[in-house]
């Protein structure tokens, strides 16, 4: 099949280079006419768009593309003289790939070629080029990463294969930046492991080869509160943020199963409101067998329709899952939702029904679940420690037993010292820190600067000098990274809901490297950072 030949400028680039409105003497724009550079005057309505004008430059200039790429950008309107037509054609499949999430045989598709003006390429073009902005995109994190940083982690199993996915923390102008750096699985030969050591030695030759840093550059590790996680800050020499967010599923989940009795009733309400009989009788104030057996269901008939199509509610059980306390709190959410619109002489439901007694302790620990509920969607948005700790005293004065996982120095807790001296500095108590705090905190002490000595500090006197060092002695020392430790790994595992839309589709195609260079090269091309 022949391929035909794509326009390499727009309608509006060609007009807009070779036509310019027409003027009156007093200089005001006339309406709908267009002078051409040859001195042709052509008249071109709205409704008929550039037709007229396209004509002309098809006529009179059959070489307009050849003199349109000689032009300057700023005449033309493209960059086509500067970037040539493959690298455009190249960037526009790969743009559609990765912010589509699409396989990459989708540019092999016959469909897809058919309905694109884009020119067709191969899967191994667009692998190749996909390596190649990775390559491109590792170099720029490099050439911005300072030899200050933290790492975030987190894993993700797809296939009986574990992944580990890297994102970097780090300040440019003060501004904070967490670049994806790497996602790619731990085991690739027969004696490897996911111990913390292995995890180690993952970093340890990651980050030299791909970003010409050492692992002893890292200051701090952000992640779940696992004992591999505890282990790796440990070998690394650095304190552990554990994960704030995983701290909360924790207590909740361990809360919750003082409630389990309760909660399994509602539950097995739940699940017999699920049935096809207990459903209609939600939607619709009769059943539907009631009603087809009163009245015969035509068009004539309608009456019937209108008893069928009011409905007593919109809302459908809720039901809970193992894995994520929400679900509970969803579930009670629309129990209570549910109970006014449930018929309580309904021998079947009412079995299921929880008493009174247990709808009180329902609905206090709905209203705890509530207050918690608050606190993990703030926990998704920009927070500090400080917000975290803030949080959590909170919730350990609503409910003591909170304090299990909670408390600033609980079991959990892989650097107590660090995280309280974090919200001391935070809170500007820098000049508070206790000797053990200060000694945790010394690899992030900013150097300071020197102070510019003054033309008259010879003719000072003496005792203005003393004051002046003395003043100077108690400026409070400033620490880097701080305002920018994440409380949370949460940036990790929004991602990792990307590998299991895409890169479940695309991870068998590549190797170690290329795996944790197309993850991050999506990222970047997709969010733009």
């Amino acid at each position: 099949m022949a391929i035909t030949a794509r326009p390499r400028f727009t309608s509006a680039q060609v007009t807009g280079f070779y036509f310019q409105p027409c003027r009156d003497d007093f200089d005001e724009i006339i309406l709908e006419y267009f002078r051409c550079r040859c001195g042709t005057v052509r008249k071109q309505t709205r409704r008929n768009g550039r037709a007229n004008l396209m004509q002309h430059v098809r006529h009179e200039h059959p070489n307009f593309e050849a003199e349109m790429l000689e032009a300057t950008t700023s005449e033309t309107g493209s960059l086509l003289s500067y970037v040539s037509r493959s690298s455009q054609n190249l960037y526009g499949w790969l743009m559609w790939v990765v912010t589509s999430n699409l396989p990459l045989t989708f540019c092999e598709n016959r469909a897809t070629r058919r309905y694109t003006t884009l020119d067709p390429v191969c899967v191994e073009t667009l692998r190749a080029a996909l390596e190649g902005v990775s390559v491109a995109v590792e170099r720029s994190i490099a050439s911005e990463m300072p030899d200050q940083f933290g790492l975030i982690l987190d894993g993700w199993t797809h296939m009986s294969e574990h992944y580990l996915g890297v994102f970097a923390c780090y300040e440019v102008g003060g501004k904070v930046k967490t670049p994806l750096i790497c996602m790619a699985p731990l085991m690739n030969e027969v004696d490897d492991d996911l111990s913390a050591l292995a995890h180690r030695e993952f970093l340890a030759d990651m980050l030299p080869r791909d970003f010409g840093k050492q692992i002893d550059q890292c200051l701090f590790v952000v992640g779940d509160n696992c004992s591999v996680n505890q282990r790796l800050a440990s070998l690394i020499g650095v304190p552990l943020i554990g994960c704030a967010s995983h701290r909360l599923n924790r207590v909740v989940q361990q809360d919750l199963q003082s409630h389990e009795a309760d909660l399994a009733a509602v539950h097995g309400l739940m699940i017999k409101l699920r049935t096809l009989t207990q459903s209609a009788k939600l939607r619709y104030p009769c059943c539907y067998s009631v009603v087809l057996s009163i009245i015969p269901t035509n068009k004539d008939n309608v009456w019937c329709f209108m008893i069928i199509r009011r409905l007593k509610t919109s809302l459908r059980p809720v039901i809970r899952q193992d894995t994520r306390w929400s679900s509970t709190f969803a579930m009670l959410h629309r129990y209570f939702k549910l109970l006014e619109h449930l018929d309580k002489d309904d021998d079947d439901v009412a079995e299921f029904l929880p008493g009174p007694a247990c709808n009180r302790r329902l609905r206090k620990l709905l209203k705890e679940l509530a207050n918690v509920e608050s606190v993990s969607k703030a926990l998704q948005g920009s927070a500090d420690l400080l917000d975290v700790r803030e949080w959590f005293d909170g919730l350990i004065a609503m409910k003591p037993q909170y304090a299990h996982y909670l408390a600033p120095r609980a079991d959990i807790v892989h650097s107590p010292d660090f995280e309280s001296g974090c919200v001391r500095v935070l809170r500007g108590n820098s000049n508070r820190l206790t000797r053990t705090e200060k000694a945790v905190f010394q690899p992030f002490a900013a150097s300071a600067a020197a102070a510019p000595e003054s033309d008259d500090e010879e003719s000072s006197s003496f005792v203005e000098r003393l004051q002046k060092r003395r003043k100077l002695a108690q400026q409070e020392q400033k620490y880097v990274l701080i305002r920018s430790i994440p409380p949370t790994s949460n940036i990790v595992e929004s991602f990792l809901v990307l590998p299991g839309r895409h890169l479940g589709r695309n991870a068998t195609a590549f190797n170690q490297r290329r795996l944790s260079r197309s993850s991050f090269s999506v990222r970047t091309q997709a969010t733009g950072t």
